[in-house]
Formats: structure tokens, sequence, C-alpha cells
């Protein structure tokens, strides 16, 4: 009897232990929270309630208050809302965790980036990160050629401001912050404004004339100027991918049509008493949730209530995360992984490519009209088969053909978009992709096939050429 207890005392002890390091690993290790949100609603291009788990009092699985059958008047769940929010937002608590750290122990944050004027945008911090052109941004002219380097960010963050006269002020006070964000791929500006419209016709200039870094708009706005968002965003809903408002002077009516951008409200509990436009507010949270799809549904809408805020000192690191959050959603549902089609200016140096692995273009995996990726084996292989037929040697060097591009093409050969690519953009875009991979790389490409090389290096000379 005593043997027993002993086991089951020990077994118990093991399990408690168990816990505590499950626990202790959710609340600190940023891979893990992120894990285990996976395991407990699927991935985001497949998402799935896990169905073992979902019996399991999990933050992940809390019941949304929208979906009781309570009044449509937040005043009645507000305090519900706000421990909805903290539970479904904990596995980003690593994250903010590193987030306060990085803000309070960072000096010059913004010394390696470049700061740009873009209109009446003024003094946008730019990420440093550059993507080869598609032939679809070519064809949509937002590029000159397949492979020209195009400036991007995964987002533009952007704090709205009434008072202009405020500008260096709020700029100063949130220059950690933009550095977090800056290392995550955003870029970051303070924008004053005088009324809605004053803010759609600045972003509909910017969007108009970068499309490319201006896909991913988000805001952070707070008083009056949280009030003109909602009113901006009542307009032009889809200009926006997430709304953050912070104790706005009123809360707006939403747009009435089906699709919104995320939002999140901010304010503090005494406004609970007051209760103007708490419907309006059920409305925003409702609607934002209202989506088919399990991620945009459980955080497309969110609400905190604290006793104070203290706005402009810096932005809320639970708002830092609704912001990666919303992005990792978007580029994922878009295929568009950040880390397979960034090109930085300037690449690590001990980021190198392993000579004795085989050696593959993942940069076409990203462009929606690209080819599929290939490796230089099977070129190799493809080039020995056309060689053999002298199928590539009869070509003329007009057509800027050689033996890479006729077995890429022979590889290819099912692929419908190929065929409106020329040779010179498809040397282009390859001797790019190969150039990128390093130096070693291209001088293998070189030995290979002199020829593509030599166009390569002609056509990059004459692209780079002040003339053109």
């Amino acid at each position: 009897m005593i043997n027993f207890l002993k086991r089951v005392s020990i077994f118990l002890f093991v399990i408690i232990c168990l816990y505590l390091l499950e626990g202790a690993c959710f609340r600190l290790v940023d891979g893990y929270a992120n894990w285990r949100l996976k395991l407990a609603w699927g991935k985001v291009e497949s998402p799935s309630l896990n169905t073992i788990l979902k019996s399991i009092p999990l933050d992940h699985y809390a019941f949304r208050p929208t979906d009781s059958n309570k009044p449509k008047h937040l005043g009645y769940w507000i305090n519900e809302e706000d421990v909805y929010t903290s539970k479904i937002m904990s596995f980003t608590r690593p994250m903010r965790d590193n987030y306060k750290n990085y803000i309070i122990n960072k000096k010059d944050t913004l010394n390696n980036y470049e700061i740009r004027d873009y209109g009446e945008i003024r003094g946008l911090v730019l990420p440093g990160l550059k993507r080869a052109a598609s032939l679809e941004d070519v064809q949509s002219k937002k590029a000159r050629r397949v492979g020209d380097k195009m400036e991007f960010a995964r987002g533009v963050f952007l704090k709205v401001i009434l008072n202009k006269d405020l500008y260096k002020q709020e700029f100063a006070e949130l220059e950690s912050c933009f550095g977090f964000l800056l290392e995550k791929g955003f870029a970051c500006a303070v924008l004053p404004i005088l009324s809605a419209n004053d803010l759609l016709s600045k972003i509909y200039k910017f969007k108009t004339e970068q499309s490319v870094l201006s896909e991913n708009l988000y805001v952070w706005a707070d008083a009056e100027s949280g009030g003109l968002v909602q009113e901006a965003c009542f307009i032009k809903p889809d200009y926006w991918r997430a709304l953050m408002i912070t104790d706005p002077d009123q809360f707006l009516q939403p747009p009435t049509q089906s699709i919104l951008p995320w939002v999140f409200f901010q304010f503090e509990k005494t406004r609970i008493h007051k209760e103007d436009g708490l419907d309006n507010l059920y409305n925003w949270v409702f609607r934002a949730r209202s989506t088919n799809h399990l991620y945009s549904s459980r955080l497309g809408g969110l609400v905190r209530t604290s006793e104070t805020f203290y706005v402009g000192k810096e932005i809320p690191s639970i708002f830092v995360s609704f912001i990666l959050e919303n992005v990792k959603f978007v580029e994922h549902l878009s295929n568009k992984g950040f880390e397979h089609q960034v090109v930085t200016f300037a690449q690590p140096e001990d980021q190198k490519i392993n000579e004795a692995e085989p050696i593959s273009l993942t940069t076409f995996a990203n462009d929606k009209d690209s080819p599929p990726d290939f490796d230089l084996q099977k070129i190799e292989e493809s080039i020995e088969d056309l060689s053999a037929g002298d199928s590539a040697t009869n070509l003329e060097p007009a057509d800027f053909n050689c033996e890479i591009i006729s077995a890429y093409r022979s590889l290819n050969a099912e692929d419908k978009m190929l065929k409106k690519i020329s040779n010179r953009d498809l040397i282009l875009k390859l001797g790019l992709s190969f150039e990128q991979m390093g130096s070693h790389v291209l001088e293998q490409v070189r030995q290979k096939d002199p020829l593509f090389h030599r166009y390569y290096m002609s056509l990059q000379a004459i692209q780079d050429s002040p003339l053109n």
C-alpha cells in the first residue's frame, strides 16, 4: 500500500511539474506559444479547431461574448469582452515582453534606417527591404522590367494625430516603438490630418503612387482623431488592414458592407457608465468577427478597458502583437511568405549557401505568375539532353537564347505564362536570382553556360546605365 501511494505521489508530482513547465513555456517562449496556437486552431491556410484540445479549458477556446443572447449593447458585457481579449491574445505575451524590453533598452533605433517623404505623408521610416519585380508587377506597371528591385514593406504603421504642431514630439516619443516594428519589416510614420476627408485624400494619393509599399496599412488614433479614423473607414473600409482606436471621442457606426478590417478598441472603464455609442461599438466588434475564417473571427474584433491610458508615449504592446498577427494572417492567405520574398539592401556576410547542397531559386515560389521552382542539377541534366540533339545550338543569338534558357523552357513547357516572358526578361530574372544566392553561384553558372553569363552581365550593364 505504501509503495502504491509512493508511485501515485511520484506520478502526480511529474504531472504537476509538466503542467507548470508547459505553462511557463507558453508564457515565456514565443515559438512554443505560436506552435500551441497552430495546434489549437490549425494553420492559417486551413484552420480547424482541434477537437481533442477543445475539451481542455485553454485560452484559445475562450467564449466570445458577442455569441451570447444578451442585448446588442456592449454596456452589458464590456467586462467579459476585456477578459476575452486578455485570454485570446495570451499567446502573444512572450512577444510583448520582447517588445517592452526593446523599447526600454534600445537607443537611437532609427540611425540605420532611411526616412523619406511621400507627398503629404512626411517622415516615413523605411525598413530597407526590396524584392524582385514579377511579371505581374510589370503588367500592372508597378515595375519597368521583371527582376527590377522594388521597395516594399510588410505593412505601413501610421499614428494619426490632429495637431500638426505636435508632430515632432509624437515622432520622438515613438522612435523606440518604430525601431521594433522596422525590425519586423514595417514602415512607420506620424500622420497629421485635418479631417476624415483629409486622411482619405492623403491615403488615396499614397496608395496610388506607392501601390507596393502601401498594400497593408495599419492605423492607430485616439480621442478626436479616433472618431475621424472611424469615419474614414466607414467611407473606405478596404483601405485598411487594421484599426486601433484608443479612447475615441465618439463611437460611430461601422461600414454597412460585410468585410471590415480588424479593429481593436481601447478605452477607460469609466466610459461604460456613459453608454454613449456602446451599441455602435458592439456593431464594430460583432461585424469584424462575422467571418467564416477561424483566425479572423477570433482575433478580428477586440476590446480592452483600463483605469487610464497614457496616449502618445508608446504603442501599446497588445497593439503591436495585434498588428503582427494580422500581417501574418494576410501573408499566409495571399501566399506571400515574408521570409521568402525579402531581398534586403545588404545581405549579412554570415548568410552563406552551402555549395554542397542543391541550389534552388525560391524567388519564383512567391510570384503568382512566375514559373515553378527549379534547381541547377535538373538544368544540367536537361542541358545534356538538349546538347545531344543539337537543339540549342541552332538558335539565333539575337533571341538571347542559351543553354540555361532552353533547358528552363523545356522543363516548364506546360507553363502558359512562361511563353509570355521574353528570353531577355527571363535572363534578368534568373541571373538576379543566381546573383542573390552569392558570387560563387554566379561563377558556377558562368562555367556551365558562358553565353548566359555574358548575356546577363551585358543586360545588367545596360539596365544600370544612367542613360537607360
